[in-house]
């Protein structure tokens, strides 16, 4: 994705955060890539940071070993009478 297609499709989205939870992870990459690329030129487009932010915030949601839901589970009061497989 070049200077001018990104600077497209960033214009083209009302809400970065929905455009960025909307893609598939494959997508997802391709973004960041393009972001991380037109970040380390002079003149990056406006808003890439925070695009960029979004983005990588997203792909490391995705892509962690632990959900929230998991993290949630075990957090929650009911978890501590339980053990670890979920047993009381």
């Amino acid at each position: 994705m070049n200077r001018s297609q990104l600077a497209h499709f960033m214009k083209l989205s009302d809400d970065p955060e929905a455009t960025l939870t909307a893609a598939s992870t494959d997508d997802l990459g391709i973004i960041v890539d393009a972001l991380y690329r037109n970040l380390d030129t002079p003149k990056p487009v406006f808003g890439a940071q925070d695009w960029y932010d979004l983005a990588t915030e997203e792909l490391a949601r995705r892509t962690s070993p632990v959900s929230a839901d998991s993290y949630r589970a075990a957090s929650s009061p009911d978890a501590s009478s339980s053990d670890a497989y979920g047993a009381a």
